[in-house]
């Protein structure tokens, strides 16, 4: 049956993978290895790319990704309770803010691979429209668990099936092993082209497997076999078509995500896609480019016909003997001059300029543009706008990162890292979301800090002819919840800010140094009074 299902998905993605092969031929040369091609080790790929602007273009929208949407260094995403009662606790609060440290020092970790593989799996959205990728208990040499270890799928052994939402829940995996791998792998289990391949002395010899994994349909929670597992998994050998392994998982673990989708398909189209004619035109351009500048540098020459037997000397220094007659008239020359490649020049513009701004180029260059006398309102504006250019991005919170995150919690619950749960947190299911703080939230949401400028501004000269009117002004906006709010957007870390004793120590403190400051601006004048009174005091006492 799986094999059977295989063979279905494979016929019904067809005309996808002839696209991606030409995606990654022009954009992303070192995964073209779809429709059964597979190059060499170290061959090489680039030998259909004239024009790197595609390249280039790619490049930078990865970065413009990684920039906005997962940035290295910071924490962007948070774990945080359901219940938003629960989250007032304290304690509560403070193991939520430990996990989310634990997760992102899981990430970090140099040994997970967490950067380089997401790295490849964004290459692979912003070119194909599709990627995948799968986190793992990660061991040392001891076979001891030493972290969470992050593998991206190449997207031509990844086939998937929807559910009734639209979500990919059914994940097959194609893939090669050499028969010594397959033996590290499934040991005993092994397939008997395996065994035949280690008995005869090759055991570098590649063989097909698959692996299916998809809803556990006669799931029994309480089990402690793989029908305890909500997800079901199989491991394939293709040629002995034989069932090797059955297993399961608490949560899926391969998630497939795509850029964007049509309802009546099941793969994903990114920018690469959509771009690939304008790619594919900047290839003929620069052939062209190239042809036109060598015909004007070194133009194709005429020649009359009585010089067949003469030897023309078409180099630098070199000197063509009868190439001028005895008036000095020229008996060589060139067919072609003054061509004018300026038109093209503007057209292969153009068409790059189509390409950088599909992978979000011009995200890049809005800083460098940015003027400096801005106000606060239009800057606020600005990053608004990036919000609604980089909107597409976003889409990735539902089908990549936030079930990437749940594979994640899962693992670290198999670690035993979460077993300082809270007893409020047990009660309540264990139940957690996730809150995005990366620049792109942060951008989505200026709009607000732009209109609360906005308003600040347009009050200002009433402020400025009547100055009582700030009291009006700081009672309908505290200053403390705007702080809050700028803070946010601008991405201040939430570890600079006080906390509550921090802040009501600063108050008190703030007291102190008001009341002082008074005692101090009266002191002359208690001491003038004090010394009148005595004065007084004193010529009364004389007088009687």
């Amino acid at each position: 049956m799986i094999l059977r299902r295989q063979s279905v998905m494979e016929a019904e993605r067809s005309n996808f993978e002839a696209q991606w092969q030409d995606v990654a031929t022009y954009l992303l040369p070192r995964q073209a290895d779809f429709l059964g091609d597979s190059f060499a080790q170290g061959a090489r790929r680039t030998g259909r790319i004239f024009d790197e602007a595609g390249l280039q273009s790619l490049n930078d929208g990865i970065a413009v990704f990684e920039g906005y949407v997962m940035p290295r260094g910071a924490r962007w995403q948070n774990l945080e309770a359901r219940d938003p009662e629960l989250m007032k606790k304290r304690s509560v609060r403070e193991w939520y803010e430990r996990k989310t440290g634990q997760l992102f020092a899981l990430r970090s970790d140099p040994q997970s691979g967490f950067d380089t593989q997401c790295h490849e799996s964004i290459a692979s959205l912003m070119g194909f429209g599709n990627q995948a990728m799968t986190p793992s208990i990660r061991r040392d040499l001891r076979g001891r668990i030493a972290g969470i270890g992050y593998r991206s799928e190449h997207l031509g052994g990844i086939f998937i099936l929807e559910n009734a939402w639209g979500r990919p829940d059914v994940v097959h995996r194609k893939f090669k092993l050499e028969a010594r791998q397959a033996l590290q792998e499934f040991g005993d289990k092994a397939p008997e082209c395996v065994l035949k391949a280690m008995k005869d002395k090759r055991e570098h010899e590649k063989h097909w497997y698959l692996q299916a994994i998809e809803p556990n349909r006669r799931f029994e929670p309480g089990r402690l076999d793989h029908a305890g597992k909500p997800v079901a998994s199989a491991y394939i050998a293709v040629q002995d078509k034989q069932l090797i392994e059955v297993g399961g998982y608490r949560s899926m673990p391969t998630i497939a995500s795509r850029f964007e989708k049509s309802p009546m398909e099941t793969y994903g189209r990114g920018p690469g896609m959509d771009v690939l004619p304008a790619v594919k035109a900047a290839q003929r351009m620069m052939q062209d480019l190239v042809t036109a500048v060598e015909f004007l540098a070194r133009p194709p020459l005429g020649a009359h016909d009585d010089m067949l037997d003469q030897t023309i000397r078409y180099s630098p220094h070199g000197v063509t003997y009868g190439a001028i007659d005895r008036q000095g008239n020229k008996l060589i020359q060139p067919l072609l001059d003054g061509a004018n490649i300026a038109p093209a020049l503007q057209l292969q513009e153009r068409t790059r300029e189509v390409i950088r701004r599909a992978f979000y180029g011009d995200m890049l260059r809005i800083r460098q543009e940015q003027k400096t006398h801005l106000i606060e309102a239009d800057v606020m504006e600005q990053l608004q706008e990036k919000g609604v250019l980089l909107a597409p991005l976003g889409r990735q919170e539902t089908e990549w990162l936030s079930p990437m995150g749940e594979r994640e919690i899962d693992l670290m619950w198999e670690m035993g890292m979460l077993s300082d749960m809270p007893p409020e947190v047990q009660e309540a299911g264990g139940l957690y979301q996730m809150r995005y703080d990366n620049p792109l939230a942060r951008a989505q949401k200026a709009e607000q800090a732009a209109g609360f400028f906005r308003t600040l501004q347009g009050v200002t000269p009433l402020i400025q002819a009547k100055p009582q009117l700030i009291d009006a002004f700081l009672a309908r906006f505290p200053f403390d919840g705007v702080l809050n709010g700028l803070a946010y957007i601008n991405g201040v870390p939430a570890s600079w800010e006080a906390d509550d004793d921090q802040r009501t120590q600063a108050t008190a403190a703030a007291g102190e140094s008001a009341n002082a400051q008074q005692l101090l601006a009266a002191a002359p004048v208690i001491a003038k009074t004090a010394k009148e009174l005595s004065l007084a005091q004193g010529g009364a006492g004389g007088a009687l």
